[in-house]
């Protein structure tokens, strides 16, 4: 019996990473440790079939999917759907399933069906069941249920949703995975294991802090670390069995820096994103050979947007919370670590005073400057249903933002009486402007997202050679080998042509089909 576990498209290419899907290769890997004798395939729709640039491009990947899938012929598909960015093109999916093989039982998993079950079930009928939270037990039930010729609606599969006649049913909810129990990655599960660029790891899951705009605490409220153990045998076998030592961080949290030690033993360089009142900055010193990028999420400068975040708790974490983030700044401009600071603008409940008081911050970080380089990530503030802020903006007198779903973008227009959109955007632009580019900073930054920040119709652009694309057409990019690599040498003349574009909406950075 054959289990088909598939990564979908992402409308949005701003942060796409060459890297494989985390969550199916854990979930996958643990099925295939309990249950030997079943056959689990992983596919990444971008890595294995590519990225569609047009209608055309899409229709001719979801062909050749369904043909795979024909040939193949799963007893089961999940889909993991961690983006909002995907969610659509998700319910499309399972659509065209289920439309070829009404017999292919379809579940879904990830932060989105986690959170949106309600909305996918009002949605579709092409889902059959919805893993709430961790995946690991849920899908080995589903799997055993299968290959017992049993549907698994009739049977009591843990952390699960699932509907019928317009009606919801939940399972019972068990405790969250025990991570002693996780199975090693098996890279042997995907159509191409070495073909990517960047290895994802997660050394934890779970935040305690419980920012008013994150999706975390539905799934993972409190944080547990992987076991020491599973950690070393993991990285070990990814060192050794792919072409790249480029790790990742996917926790939800990092602060696992004890493992610093071990990733420069293997020869690896690491990837991560923290908070500001998290990471020493004596650290940066110590291993700095390995450190590729550090990306910080500070989201504000101003004491009361952060308050309002639920990012600090008073007057005094604030002052931590900024000077060390100076602190930390300071240490990998000196060593020459690139660095990401992520910042929303346009938070509900801000005035023009909140984002100068974010925009002289940047300008106070960018005197420091060094081969290392930097970029302040900032964008427009989006306000996602079911969220503690959605559920808060209520409060707020004179919001305005675009109401449109768990689907949509749910853009903050107006945070507050006098301030306008047209006045977030110019303090996006400013603010970004302040970003320091240096040789270091791009050959990494490329390296670990290709099309950061480019917007969608840069793709797209006849300076391109074909070898870039899967296809004759140019409707279809490869994201593979050769290909990737022609296109990292073109992107400093890309940045240059689309530099303006480049501060824009997210929305620009979408592909448009």
């Amino acid at each position: 019996m054959l289990i088909l576990l598939i990564e979908p498209i992402s409308k949005n290419i701003d942060m796409y990473v060459p890297a494989y899907p985390l969550p199916l290769m854990e979930v996958g890997s643990f099925v295939k440790a309990n249950l030997p004798e079943i056959d689990i395939e992983i596919i990444s729709i971008p890595v294995d079939l590519g990225l569609p640039l047009n209608q055309e491009g899409k229709e001719e990947i979801y062909r050749k999917l369904l043909q795979d899938i024909s040939n193949l012929k799963p007893k089961g598909i999940g889909i993991s759907c961690t983006a909002i960015a995907q969610a659509e093109e998700v319910i499309n999916l399972c659509e065209l399933i289920k439309a070829s093989d009404p017999e292919i039982f379809i579940f879904l998993g990830g932060y989105f069906p986690t959170i949106y079950y309600e909305e996918i079930f009002a949605r579709t009928s092409a889902v059959d069941l919805i893993v709430i939270g961790e995946g690991e037990i849920p899908t080995l039930k589903i799997v055993q249920l299968l290959e017992k010729g049993k549907n698994p609606l009739n049977e009591d599969v843990p952390n699960s949703a699932w509907g019928k006649k317009g009606k919801i049913y939940l399972t019972n909810k068990r405790e969250r995975f025990n991570l002693k129990q996780k199975a090693y990655i098996k890279l042997e599960l995907l159509r191409y294991p070495k073909a990517y660029d960047i290895l994802p790891y997660a050394f934890s899951r779970g935040c305690p802090y419980q920012c008013n705009f994150c999706m975390e605490e539905f799934i993972r409220p409190q944080r547990k670390e992987v076991p020491p153990e599973i950690i070393l045998r993991d990285l070990s076998n990814l060192s050794q069995e792919s072409n790249t030592h480029t790790l990742l961080v996917s926790d939800a949290l990092f602060q696992s820096f004890k493992i610093l030690p071990l990733i420069r033993s293997l020869g690896l360089k690491i990837n991560f994103e923290t908070r500001c009142d998290v990471l020493d900055p004596s650290i940066i010193s110590k291993y700095s050979e390995i450190l590729g990028i550090i990306a910080l999420g500070l989201e504000s400068a101003s004491y009361e947007t952060l308050r309002r975040m639920n990012k600090v708790r008073d007057r005094v974490h604030y002052q931590k919370y900024i000077d060390n983030a100076v602190a930390i700044f300071k240490e990998a401009v000196s060593n020459e670590i690139p660095i990401m600071v992520f910042m929303i603008a346009g938070y509900p409940g801000d005035t023009e005073k909140n984002l100068e008081e974010s925009l002289n911050f940047a300008k106070r970080l960018s005197e420091y400057k060094g081969p290392g380089g930097f970029i302040f990530k900032i964008g427009e503030c989006r306000v996602y249903p079911k969220t503690k802020l959605y559920k808060d903006i209520i409060s707020i007198p004179n919001l305005i933002f675009d109401n449109d779903g768990v689907f949509g973008q749910n853009i903050v227009r107006q945070p507050s009486k006098d301030l306008s959109f047209e006045t977030i955007l110019a303090y996006i632009q400013k603010i970004f402007n302040l970003s320091y580019s240096t040789p270091k900073f791009q050959a990494t930054i490329v390296n670990m997202m290709p099309f950061f920040r480019l917007p969608s119709e840069a793709l797209l652009d006849p300076f391109i050679p074909t070898i870039c694309y899967q296809d004759p057409k140019r409707s279809i990019f490869n994201v593979r080998g050769p290909s990737l690599e022609k296109f990292r040498e073109l992107l400093p003349n890309l940045t240059k042509k689309y530099r303006e574009g480049m501060s824009d909406q997210r929305s620009r950075r979408n592909l448009t089909w």
